[in-house]
């Protein structure tokens, strides 16, 4: 294999993963299953026959047309057109699924994850390009298996609306990775859909893997000629050595660094282990890590923590009690129970101990909360999502809800000065900041009065702020507190900064998919303020990379003098 390939993508079905028949049992249960759905009367063997010839119909469009519709189109126009188009569109992804395991099981092939890791491990940037007519399956399977975060992009016929061998999915994919075509490698098991589709997209290498199907009958057309075939995936291991950077390449591109860090909330369920996140976190362009309250002492005894920068620890790290057992127990630093209060503030020193190993200067601290009881804000919260957030039933709520808070907050508030001024003590040796974050639940520590009376604890080489941009804004939506009251308020005592989007009430997205001003927020940021990106693992690498961009364009954040190897 040549030295000069940069990028490996695969196909899915037939390469990565394979269909076993289903008994009958399974596929009429399957079709059973969506005429419930659907509220449908009759024979289940009818419906299945009635949905079989309508699949093969659209199947045939689709490979002529090489057109790939979404589930929504594919449901209301061709399975189901005689059905009110409301009712299908609303669970269409769910009848096409049930449908698609009515047709059998999808099962990765045994040597894919391995495979897929040593790949990425190797230095090959991934991503997988498919003909499906389902938008979640494959993301599904891959982190099952915790490797959908090795993918760098993932481009789907059903999403890109293109099925291969027409090359659009393919260029699609190199353009997003920022790769030219002839620096890509495709994997594949069919000559006339993945072969030809990256002959036309220009790709340097094309591999067929047979997969147990016996030979692959070849023709001369060169069009549908692969450079290799293999038997299975481990073939690739000797094809693709360990990459090096080919310095004499001037024209390379090189992904930039940005002066931020990437939480570990992004690596949950998308990584098998610690090790695979801090490798994708600096090809994505992160410089440093948090350490977030979801990795525990085992997932970090399996890295060599030396290897990596982190720019704070965010308590309760290493969760080898689990923040939601520490609620459970009211292990809190809020809490009026003073063995129970103690306990909360046992988990942040273990959390100093954690900064103070592994060279991170700040703890980020959740406070507590005045009571767990939601009620009354999941209700609001849910009238807010109804569009009625201007509604006297609302406001009703609100009231009862600050009222509340009033009445109840001092007991919590000065237990939680309590906790600070001991954690204080025990992080000063250490020379590490605490850093008080601004919450998403109004019953919680700390709302801006309370904060202002914690600060007051110490001074700002000490105790700060870490601002968080999604909470302040979902408190703004539900018209507590103004977003930019937090920022002229405390943007002297900002340490540290969480960035991710908000759409309505819906945080940790990626920047650019919801509604903050990144503007108004880059002009409060103090410019020695660390900056975090807490991301939820279902945004995709790709919004994540379009994130950093926006965040840079609009002055949040810096680019490093380095480039990612």
């Amino acid at each position: 294999m040549t030295k000069q390939i940069q990028a490996i993508l695969f196909d899915m079905g037939g390469t990565l993963r394979r269909t076993i028949d289903n008994d009958e049992g399974v596929e009429r249960d399957s079709i059973r299953r969506i005429m419930e759905l659907l509220g449908a009367d009759g024979s289940v063997d009818g419906f299945a026959q009635l949905l079989s010839r309508r699949a093969k119909a659209y199947k045939g469009w689709a490979e002529k047309s090489l057109i790939e519709l979404n589930e929504n189109a594919l449901w209301t126009e061709w399975m189901l057109p005689d059905w009110p188009v409301e009712q299908v569109s609303e669970i269409a992804i769910q009848l096409n699924q049930l449908y698609r395991e009515s047709l059998g099981k999808r099962a990765i092939f045994p040597e894919t994850q391995e495979v897929v890791l040593r790949l990425f491990r190797r230095g090959y940037r991934l991503g997988l390009v498919s003909n499906t007519t389902s938008s979640v399956e494959a993301p599904t399977l891959l982190k099952e298996l915790g490797i959908y975060g090795c993918f760098e992009t993932i481009v789907l016929s059903s999403i890109c609306g293109k099925r291969k061998p027409h090359p659009a999915l393919l260029l699609q994919a190199a353009r997003t990775m920022g790769i030219h075509p002839d620096r890509c490698a495709y994997v594949g098991d069919r000559p006339d859909r993945d072969v030809l589709s990256a002959r036309k997209a220009g790709f340097a290498q094309t591999v067929l893997v047979q997969n147990g199907n016996g030979p692959i009958d070849l023709t001369n057309d060169p069009l549908l000629v692969p450079d290799f075939v293999i038997d299975n995936l481990n073939s690739l291991l000797e094809l693709f050595p360990p990459r090096r950077e080919d310095k004499r390449n001037k024209s390379q591109t090189k992904p930039t660094v940005y002066d931020v860090s990437f939480s570990t909330m992004w690596a949950v369920r998308n990584f098998s282990s610690l090790n695979d996140f801090f490798l994708a976190a600096r090809r994505l362009g992160f410089a440093k890590i948090e350490l977030n309250h979801q990795i525990n002492s085992e997932m970090l005894e399996r890295v060599d923590l030396k290897q990596v920068q982190f720019s704070s620890v965010h308590e309760p790290c290493p969760a080898d009690i689990s923040a939601e057992v520490l609620k459970q127990r009211d292990w809190l630093i809020s809490s009026t129970d003073e063995k129970c209060r103690r306990e909360g503030v046992k988990a942040i020193e273990r959390s100093i101990d954690l900064a103070a190993k592994v060279g991170a200067r700040t703890i980020v601290i959740h406070a507590g909360h005045i009571s767990a009881d939601r009620t009354i804000e999941n209700q609001m919260r849910a009238l807010f999502k109804a569009g009625r957030v201007h509604s006297d039933e609302y406001q009703i709520l609100k009231d009862r809800l600050i009222k509340y808070r009033e009445e109840r907050i001092n007991p919590g508030l000065t237990a939680v000065r309590n906790s600070l001024i001991e954690l204080l003590d025990y992080a000063s040796p250490y020379n590490i900041v605490l850093g008080l974050e601004n919450r998403y639940h109004y019953l919680e520590f700390p709302g801006p009065d309370d904060l202002e009376v914690l600060l007051d604890l110490a001074c700002p080489e000490r105790l700060g702020v870490i601002y968080d941009v999604g909470h302040a804004q979902t408190f703004d939506r539900l018209e507590f507190y103004p977003h930019i009251a937090w920022l002229e308020r405390f943007a002297s005592r900002i340490i540290g900064v969480h960035l991710h989007d908000v759409a309505g009430i819906t945080d940790h997205l990626a920047p650019g998919l919801g509604e903050v001003d990144f503007d108004v927020v880059a002009a409060y940021l103090p410019e020695n303020a660390f900056r975090t990106c807490e991301i939820q693992t279902f945004n995709t690498p790709e919004q994540i990379k379009a994130g950093l961009k926006i965040l840079s364009d609009r002055g949040c954040i810096s680019n490093t003098k380095e480039c990612i190897p």
